[in-house]
């Protein structure tokens, strides 16, 4: 199983950007950087799981992703949509 992604801001890749992946129980299992196209690749089990991504700046995009058994997926995340910002 592969989920991966990318993460952009006005269309162009966001490099350097933290991407968390967050268990179902809200736990922190793993981060990566993203590379200088934007994207990001994790390994996880079948589940439920938060993507939660920080930008530079303090901003953060939380995304929830299913995945099940043998399956791939690409996520597309837009820093110009549903922005949070860090309190």
């Amino acid at each position: 199983m592969r989920l991966q992604g990318r993460v952009t801001a006005a269309q162009l890749p966001v490099e350097g950007a933290y991407v968390q992946l967050i268990g179902p129980s809200g736990d922190f299992t793993a981060e990566v950087r993203t590379d200088e196209s934007g994207r990001f690749r994790f390994y996880p089990l079948a589940g439920s799981w938060e993507l939660r991504v920080l930008l530079p700046g303090g901003r953060h995009l939380e995304r929830p992703v299913t995945i099940t058994t043998g399956q791939s997926i690409d996520v597309q995340i837009s820093a110009d949509d549903d922005v949070e910002t860090e309190t």
